[in-house]
């Protein structure tokens, strides 16, 4: 619960800081688990946030997408530790969409899929 409304405060900052979310093709709709991983790793969208060639609004669709991923739950392992695990990706997302230094090489770190995998797949 705490790492939902940590979350939730850095999209409300995100959202106020850089204007609204384009809502248009549901692009920001809700999204499985499996969804997310599709979207943003197999199709590559984390692969253009980490290489610097994402729009601002691909960063946005990552972070929505992280979001997605913390509400979700995993298939197996325990829930809090997934909770924590997904939330500290959204929030490092949520800092590369703001700027933030180093926030490239964080998310880097927190999105591992391997680390994750391992224990909650």
């Amino acid at each position: 619960m705490r790492i939902r409304l940590i979350v939730g405060s850095l999209v409300a900052a995100v959202v106020c800081g850089s204007g609204a979310f384009a809502f248009n093709n549901n692009v920001f709709a809700p999204k499985s688990v499996k969804e997310v991983m599709k979207v943003a790793h197999k199709d590559g969208l984390l692969k253009k946030v980490l290489g610097g060639s994402a729009s601002e609004e691909e960063k946005k669709q990552l972070l929505d997408l992280y979001i997605d991923m913390v509400e979700g739950e995993p298939k197996k392992g325990d829930k809090t530790e997934w909770h924590m695990a997904a939330g500290a990706a959204a929030v490092s997302a949520a800092k590369v969409v703001l700027g933030r230094e180093g926030a490239v090489d964080e998310l880097k770190k927190t999105s591992d899929c391997m680390a994750c995998h391992s224990k909650f797949k």
